[in-house]
């Protein structure tokens, strides 16, 4: 078993943190909150809104200025499911 290294997880954690700020003041602020999943096609992603909702919605990368397209709004399980996968949430 290879030994942990405290500096690998010394960055993760800082990581972390700083992620579970930026996501803390954007739904304080009323704006929505992007996490990527690789099992998501690349132009998508969950975004999470100030009540609680989450969306899957899909981003024209190549023109940010568009609207982003609302492929689904999860339900109470699924949100439940995303918040357990993601670390952000914990």
């Amino acid at each position: 078993m290879k030994p942990k290294n405290d500096q690998q997880d010394n960055r993760l954690f800082a990581m972390q943190q700083v992620i579970k700020k930026l996501r803390n003041d954007d739904l304080n602020q009323g704006h929505c909150f992007m996490i990527f999943d690789d099992e998501l096609p690349d132009d998508e992603a969950y975004y999470e809104y100030p009540d609680g909702q989450i969306k899957v919605e899909r981003l024209d990368k190549s023109n940010l200025d568009a609207p982003r397209e609302v492929i689904k709004v999860l339900t109470k399980s699924e949100i439940a499911a995303v918040k357990e996968k993601h670390e952000v949430f914990h």
